[in-house]
């Protein structure tokens, strides 16, 4: 279970950064997400794109920042760009639909974040390799056609994706939803992506998603990062 504790306070955050540059984009999200072993089931990959018919897939390197907190994210997307996640309060239990459940976190995202983080030499970094198909869905359930000048989360609406991902040579793969725009509207967005989903919201048999899968990405990575080498300090 994810520790509802806030370890904020340990972190070299600055409040004094300004995040109303036009460089810097903030967004607020809702997400859940699920991990597992190995790679997706290619029946599922089948049902979640159409049979290859629909989603945008995107294939890179992020470089996390390890420190064991699981509220704050810090990396570099691409290992390039520096962004920051700050989690805004506690996870709560949610269910999207019978069958479908886990933990709602809301997120705040700054990118690039530079300025607003002190970052350090001594700091230790793992590179992750990522393979997301992700597929857009609008307030009113209906599918958005995503392209790589279209990623940008503005309005409101739900995304949702599959992802194999790799650390060292250890693979996992994850299910997840984001949704963005106005806070009150985040869970109606999640129910509305899941019915538009193939399949009228039924649950593939190779996809459980269950709480005791369900974490955030530090968290994730913190859980997965003992039993993997670590990158060069202050890479």
């Amino acid at each position: 279970m994810i520790s509802p504790e806030s370890s904020l306070a340990a972190q070299p955050v600055r409040d004094d950064a300004t995040s109303s540059t036009p460089e810097v984009s903030v967004d607020l999200t809702s997400e859940m997400r699920w991990f597992f072993d190995d790679r997706p089931p290619e029946e599922l990959v089948t049902w979640f794109t159409c049979g290859a018919a629909t989603g945008l897939t995107e294939v890179r390197w992020d470089t996390y920042r390890l420190d064991g907190a699981v509220d704050v994210g810090v990396k570099r997307r691409f290992k390039c760009v520096l962004e920051l996640k700050v989690r805004r309060g506690p996870p709560t239990a949610f269910s999207i639909d019978p069958g479908l459940e886990g933990w709602l976190e809301t997120w705040q995202r700054w990118s690039p974040a530079d300025g607003r983080i002190h970052l350090t030499e001594d700091m230790d970094w793992i590179h992750v390799h990522k393979t997301i198909t992700k597929r857009r869905f609008s307030s009113d359930g209906e599918e958005l056609a995503l392209s790589q000048d279209s990623r940008a989360m503005t309005g409101q609406g739900c995304d949702v994706e599959i992802a194999t991902i790799s650390i060292e040579g250890r693979t996992s793969w994850s299910f997840a939803f984001a949704a963005f725009g106005p806070l009150d509207r985040h869970r109606l967005l999640l129910e509305l992506a899941w019915a538009a989903l193939p399949g009228g919201g039924v649950v593939p048999e190779p996809l459980r998603l269950h709480a005791a899968n369900s974490l955030g990405y530090p968290a994730w990575i913190t859980k997965m990062a003992p039993a993997a080498p670590k990158t060069e300090r202050g890479e």
